[in-house]
């Protein structure tokens, strides 16, 4: 299993130059990686109900976290200290169980099923992470026939959202055996959620003091939100096993504020968090490469 999460900040700053004051836009990053092995064994399985598994996380690999610029930033410091915080804190041997339903679904899964990240609500990335994480896939009801696409809208509810959209994407691909000579086929899927957020915000990290003056008392800023992910996993047509996958996703926060005397637009910031997970099955010390067989 290697997990990288990634947040990432950009937005309009102020440059003054003798009398002259520029504006410039300016990004920040920090990156984390995580590596580990997980062992999953199923403790019990009906053909009507599914499969309780058990799942031992252990061997994990020292954390890696980079920041850009490397050093002399506040803000990049406080980006890699919070996923410093967040990956060591659940870095940790632990056994957990779940429950697999009968197309691949995980459910019951518990708070430490993933790491908590440092998100505004909703969770979207965290409750995805959980799912993602795990050494399953749920399958579609589409039969796997290499080359079908299907397209689905999906009902969702976002409390103080507004012009909400959701739907998901799904496609069956050919894969070639693998190294035990398994018959295997790839599911590609894609979600997206989107929707704007008018409440009273806090000033975004990295708006300066005249464009603070600039804002209206109580004014109610709008935020776009945009949750996308996808998914490559390939699947052993003898069990419905998942032999390897290459999953991500990111959030997307776009925040607009009121316009600002000598600026050309409105300061517009950008925050975005950003996950991607890897998963390689190995058995008896064989693995296979993760979502590019």
């Amino acid at each position: 299993m290697r997990l990288t999460v990634r947040s990432e900040l950009e937005g309009p700053e102020t440059v003054k130059i003798g009398a002259v004051t520029y504006v410039k836009t300016v990004a920040r990053f920090a990156e984390a990686r995580l590596g580990w092995t997980a062992t999953a064994r199923v403790l019990t399985a009906t053909p009507e109900s599914g499969a309780t598994i058990r799942e031992q996380q252990e061997a994990f690999e020292p954390l890696r976290v980079v920041q850009e610029p490397e050093e002399g930033d506040a803000q990049a410091a406080r980006l890699a200290a919070a996923l410093r915080e967040t990956l060591t804190q659940w870095a940790a041997a632990r056994t957990l169980e779940f429950h697999a339903a009968t197309n691949g679904a995980a459910s019951e899964l518990v708070k430490v099923a993933a790491p908590q990240l440092d998100e505004l609500p909703p969770p979207l990335l965290t409750l995805w992470l959980a799912h993602a994480l795990r050494p399953t896939a749920a399958l579609p009801e589409h039969a796997p026939r290499p080359g079908d696409v299907w397209q689905e809208p999906r009902d969702v509810k976002v409390a103080g959202w507004t012009d909400a959209h959701a739907g998901e994407t799904g496609e069956w691909l050919e894969a070639p055996p693998d190294a035990g000579n398994r018959a295997a086929m790839r599911l590609h899927v894609t979600q997206e959620i989107s929707g704007k957020v008018s409440e009273p915000t806090p000033l975004p990290a990295g708006a300066s003091d005249q464009m603070a003056a600039a804002q209206p008392r109580n004014a109610t800023v709008e935020k776009a939100e945009r949750f996308f992910a996808e998914s490559l996993t390939t699947l052993s047509l003898e069990d419905g096993s998942v032999l390897s996958a290459s999953r991500s996703a990111r959030k997307e926060i776009v925040q607009v504020l009121a316009a600002v005397a000598g600026m050309r637009e409105a300061p517009r910031f950008r925050a975005t968090l950003s996950v991607q997970v890897q998963i390689e099955s190995c058995v008896e010390g064989r693995c296979e490469a993760a979502g590019n067989r």
